[in-house]
């Protein structure tokens, strides 16, 4: 016979989604990213139809560095010093300085970011600084085997893009961002951060 008063339940492999406000000046951030797209190129990689910048980061030249409006590198460090907070108490670990990378996405109407993920990212953030109601859903999917069980009933989690919203998770769970229902753009600016190797004391 079992004994079920001596049996454990424990939740393994779990995940995790932290959201926050930013109270940037959600204007002038609007403001840069348009300027910024008449002066760089669309970059092809998981935005369909709408606009993405070059990622930009200390792997950068100086030059480039220097034209970057300080409005969206002021955003970059405060949601850097937000996130390594939560690393250093939740994983023990801190984020690298000299290692990371930003973008700006701008997608208008029927615009959307195809599912994928970020690969080696340790954690990434997506901050929203312009959008109106239903212009698309941030959907994170479970990527592990339970996709195929009838075991588990929710294995996807959708998060509003709302103004002023920062969105943090790990960078190897699956995602994608839905269709844009508005004729205004929404816009985002997304982040891949690493971690130090070495474990703080």
């Amino acid at each position: 016979m079992i004994d079920i008063n001596n049996s454990t339940v424990e939740e393994i492999f779990s995940d995790f989604v932290v959201t926050a406000d930013f109270d940037n000046d959600l204007e002038q951030l609007t403001h840069d990213v348009y300027q910024m797209r008449r002066q760089y190129p669309h970059q092809d990689n998981s935005n369909v139809g709408g606009w993405q910048s070059p990622v930009f980061g200390p792997q950068c030249s100086t030059s480039v560095l220097n034209q970057l409006p300080e409005s969206l590198s002021q955003l970059q460090w405060d949601v850097w010093g937000f996130i390594n907070s939560i690393i250093e108490s939740k994983f023990h670990k801190s984020l690298r300085k000299d290692h990371m990378g930003w973008w700006v996405n701008i997608n208008d109407k029927h615009c959307y970011n195809s599912i994928h993920l970020h690969g080696r990212t340790d954690i990434i953030a997506i901050a929203y600084i312009k959008s109106k109601p239903n212009s698309g859903d941030l959907v994170v999917t479970r990527n592990d085997g339970s996709n195929y069980s009838e075991l588990y009933h929710e294995y996807k989690h959708r998060y509003p893009p709302d103004v002023g919203k920062l969105i943090i998770l790990p960078g190897h769970l699956w995602h994608h961002v839905e269709d844009n229902h508005n004729h205004d753009d929404r816009i985002s600016v997304s982040y891949n951060f690493y971690t130090q190797i070495n474990r703080i004391p």
